[in-house]
């Protein structure tokens, strides 16, 4: 600021862009520095929304591969009945066919009930590990530091379940069963048997089949855990934390840069006036003993003998005004 005052060209802009300068370093770290912890805890809020989204989405997949079992239950009780009825007037081959259809359905009816008691406990856990979850994140008695590993653990362990749940209820197997329906069955010699049961195990196949055209799977991948927040990711959240981005800027760079301006005006204000240095003298000068004046002020010479003649008065005697007497001695003092 001294230098400034003292009229140096480079002292200026110099100093404005030193002060500047560092004004925005201290704002780069000091604004990231007081939004950092809550940005943080807005990205793994906003990642467990997501989480849970995807969730949802595979609990309804599960959901609809549990709609296969009253299906499964009902192709079982149905031939039970068929063969029960045909084993009524004797156990023959063609009873024998449909009891052997009937036990593999029931086998897989009894398979596919049991995987419902196991999906139930998987949807169970899955629900109390989101709740541990959110309650994790609430939790503001940890740093959020902590908060973030335990969440990393906990979203671990939820798609673990969801990957258990996928194999709760056993598609894969009842796809295999589909194709043993439409295989068919072959009794010897009976060719009309043949094709009664055939034409009843072709609609099994197609009941199943529409059932398994409705499940689709989840196309979306699970969403990836968020890196650590860093200084620079703080100002995507900037208009969620405006109030403290603006007092860190206020502070770090219009306070110093304000101080700075109101210094160097005082300064320029109360410094003392430097004065040019007179001019050496020339050959000329030194030979005449006269020295070159400046334009306005042989202007000055000349309307000052121009007034001379004005001031004689009518009795010969010389009059001075007093206002061009001030104008002479301020000439005379600025030689």
């Amino acid at each position: 600021v001294p230098l400034v005052a003292a009229k140096s060209r480079l002292a200026g802009p110099l100093s404005g862009l030193s002060i500047a300068f560092v004004g925005v370093c201290f704002f780069l770290v000091t604004a990231p520095g007081l939004t950092i912890s809550p940005v943080e805890e807005a990205r793994l809020s906003a990642h467990l929304e997501q989480g849970g989204h995807y969730a949802d989405a595979r609990v309804s997949v599960a959901d609809q591969a549990a709609e296969l079992v009253p299906i499964m239950q009902g192709l079982a009780e149905d031939l039970s009945a068929r063969t029960a009825q045909e084993s009524g007037s004797g156990f023959g081959p063609i009873a024998e066919a449909w009891d052997s259809l009937r036990g593999r359905a029931d086998g897989l009816a009894t398979q596919m009930t049991v995987s419902l008691g196991i999906r139930e406990e998987l949807l169970n856990g899955i629900q109390n590990q989101r709740v541990a979850m959110e309650t994790t994140l609430a939790d503001e008695s940890a740093s959020i530091w902590d908060r973030r590993a335990a969440l990393r653990t906990q979203q671990a362990r939820l798609m673990s379940l969801l990957a258990e749940l996928d194999k709760a209820v056993p598609v894969s197997v009842v796809r295999s069963y589909v194709s043993e329906l439409e295989g068919g069955v072959l009794v010897p010699n009976r060719q009309d048997a043949n094709a009664k049961i055939n034409r009843t195990l072709s609609g099994y196949s197609e009941t199943l089949m529409t059932a398994l055209a409705e499940q689709r799977g989840v196309s979306a991948t699970p969403p990836a855990f968020p890196s650590k927040t860093g200084a620079l990711d703080t100002f995507a959240y900037i208009g969620k934390f405006a109030p403290v981005f603006l007092f860190a800027f206020l502070v770090d760079m219009v306070f110093p840069l304000a101080l700075w301006s109101y210094v160097l005006m005082t300064m320029i204000a109360h410094s003392p006036q430097v004065w040019k240095k007179p001019r050496k003298l020339n050959d000329v000068d030194r030979l005449t003993g006269m020295r070159a004046i400046r334009a306005r002020q042989m202007s000055d010479l000349i309307d000052d003998d121009d007034d001379d003649d004005d001031l004689n008065g009518p009795d010969g005697v010389r009059h001075e005004a007093p206002q061009r007497s001030v104008h002479r001695a301020t000439i005379k003092s600025r030689r």
